[in-house]
């Protein structure tokens, strides 16, 4: 059984989860944003691609417009507002 670490260690290590904590929920984010901001140009092939991919996600059509919004680049006009 190894000993019982010091305050240093522990202190140590929280700082090292907290950074992968941090790293995680960035790399998250950005997937976020790529999956949302190709969403929104696929949405935009024919009339109806919202609800077929809303159907394909298995979620509301709704849903697909509000995080297309959400996740809209700054300099891209929205496709349908």
């Amino acid at each position: 059984m190894s000993p019982r670490p010091d305050e240093q260690a522990r202190a140590e290590l929280r700082d090292l989860v907290a950074q992968a904590s941090q790293r995680r929920d960035e790399e998250h984010e950005r997937v976020e944003t790529e999956f949302w901001q190709s969403i929104g140009v696929l949405q935009g092939r024919y009339h109806g691609a919202q609800q077929d991919i809303a159907d394909a996600l298995d979620v509301k059509r709704n849903q697909i417009l509000r995080q297309t919004k959400r996740y809209r680049p700054a300099d891209q006009p929205a496709a349908n507002d």
